[in-house]
């Protein structure tokens, strides 16, 4: 489209549209997919240099798209993350499939609105479908039902409201009725309800909470042993506890693939303790739900059958591009209605033009939103494309990659690793002779300084975290493009920025005597 008002396009016009700009985007995509590798990973630019580099007043007339993309390809490329390079060791964001990604044009184009059937057919149909076959992966019976959500943090949300659904049937049209009065000191006419997860759990569950109505303080986060698994001990211990001061244990929430270390808690266990308090049991396996694809590993989420619900996303170890989560629910689709449907009078008349057919892949009756984008496209063209078995042997591969970096940690005399490695996480920590023995905090800063040392070099890219009360560095092998010589290029880059680092050091210690 040029300068001229879009009213004035035919669809003509709008079809030697795409194919000229087409080719303009395929070209940009293509180059930059070309360089990944030998790209820096992330921009040194400072917020205010980008603040300055876009500061403009709104065009009173348009610009022609080739000069829309020639700024994108100078002013915006050169500023972003390159989450897909074979480099990038950081959060759980992956390389994305080639197919994905044009998925996502041609869901663009189409622009269906997922959130009734009659808006976009083919693409409710395939969510079931797609949903239907990664609950079969979870090892759910045929009830078991699931719907897209926009990641992990909005299918935690729904999770957790059917939690509090299920024990407090009212609340949906009720509310959560637990204090009366507008005082300092309210008096409790009824008991909280409590949710349990790990220490570990994601961030997303203190806001779950909140949003529902239950709380954030009634979120009991439980300690984790030293292997960064909930301690199911101490987890019986604060049931009881709840239940003997009046209050309402409503849900477990199990984590299968921790942000911090990836650790995946006893889920097996998690659901016997469900089971015998009757709670509702949620899995968060936004991460590592994906070892469900896994002959060789999936042993480990054993007990994930179990769960009442279970969130994985797609976007994460499945290589599916931004956005794309999902929901699944292991006693069929009343339980996500129950806690969610409406039927406005603009959507009612189908019911006689379709017999109701149609009303069960009106997929906005099984979470909150309305508008949706048809993502189950992209899933759907993933899932094809890499088959069970394809899916399999890439994340056997970067467990494996992760597994050989953790080795070369091990061996070295400068770094220490700071917890096993159950998925494709590995944390570990930069100890050389001279800090053993400083104080938590001059160690915690050592850890930070090196990755902002590599982070600046722009070669590698990794996080850091607090596992333990103490910081350390985070590798996790996100991309399928990343191989064994990315693994050993990163460890030696880890020593060489470590010694340079402690060389400025003990240079300051001196100084300092001095």
């Amino acid at each position: 489209m040029t300068k001229d008002s879009a009213q004035e396009f035919t669809s003509e016009d709008l079809s030697k549209e795409h194919e000229r700009l087409g080719v303009i985007v395929t070209n940009l995509i293509a180059d930059y997919a070309r360089t990944l590798d030998d790209k820096v990973l992330c921009s040194r630019a400072a917020p205010a240099d980008l603040e300055k580099l876009f500061h403009e007043e709104l065009p009173r007339e348009g610009t022609d798209a080739e000069k829309i993309f020639e700024s994108f390809a100078r002013d915006v490329l050169p500023h972003g993350m390159n989450i897909s390079s074979p480099r990038y060791f950081g959060q759980f964001n992956p390389t994305p499939l080639a197919i994905g990604v044009w998925a996502d044009a041609l869901i663009a184009a189409m622009n269906q609105n997922g959130a009734v059937w009659r808006n976009s057919p083919a693409a409710s149909v395939i969510e079931t479908q797609v949903t239907k076959w990664l609950c079969d992966r979870v090892g759910y019976g045929d009830a078991g039902f699931g719907t897209l959500a926009s990641g992990g943090s909005e299918a935690n949300l729904i999770a957790l409201k059917c939690a509090r659904d299920h024990v407090a049937e009212e609340a949906p049209n009720d509310g959560l009725r637990q204090t009366r009065g507008n005082t300092e000191r309210t008096e409790r006419t009824s008991g909280a309800l409590i949710v349990y997860a790990s220490e570990q759990c994601h961030y997303s569950l203190d806001k779950s909470v909140d949003i529902i109505g239950v709380g954030r303080r009634n979120l009991r986060k439980i300690e984790t042993d030293g292997r960064f698994h909930i301690r199911v001990d101490r987890l019986v211990e604060e049931i009881e506890r709840d239940v003997a001061a009046g209050d309402v244990p409503c849900a477990i929430v199990g984590v299968a693939g921790t942000t911090s270390t990836g650790a995946i808690d006893p889920l097996d266990e998690l659901a016997r303790v469900a089971e015998e308090y009757k709670l509702w049991f949620h899995v968060d396996a936004a991460y590592g739900g994906a070892l469900v694809f896994s002959d060789e590993h999936k042993h480990i989420l054993r007990g994930l059958e179990r769960a009442d619900s279970v969130t994985i996303d797609p976007h994460k170890w499945m290589f599916v591009p931004f956005a794309c989560g999902a929901i699944l629910v292991r006693d069929g689709q009343c339980v996500l209605r129950r806690s969610f449907d409406a039927s406005p009078e603009y959507l009612s008349e189908r019911r006689e033009r379709m017999s109701g057919a149609d009303v069960e892949y009106d997929l906005f009756r099984y979470g909150q939103l309305g508008t949706r984008r048809a993502n189950s496209l992209k899933l759907w063209m993933c899932l094809k494309l890499l088959g069970a078995r394809g899916y399999a042997r890439i994340i056997d591969r970067q467990i494996e990659l992760t597994q050989n970096f953790a080795r070369r940690i091990d061996a070295s005399m400068n770094f220490e690793r700071a917890g096993e490695v159950e998925t494709a996480v590995c944390c570990f920590r930069f100890t050389p002779e001279e800090v053993r023995g400083t104080s938590q905090n001059e160690r915690d800063e050592l850890q930070q300084a090196l990755q902002q040392r590599i982070e600046h070099n722009g070669k590698a890219w990794f996080a850091s975290t607090v596992i333990k009360g103490g910081r350390a560095l985070r590798v996790n092998v996100n991309s399928y493009l990343t191989r064994e010589r990315h693994i050993v290029d990163l460890v030696e880059l880890l020593e060489r920025e470590g010694a340079k680092l402690s060389a400025e050091k003990r240079r300051e210690a001196k100084d300092t005597e001095a």
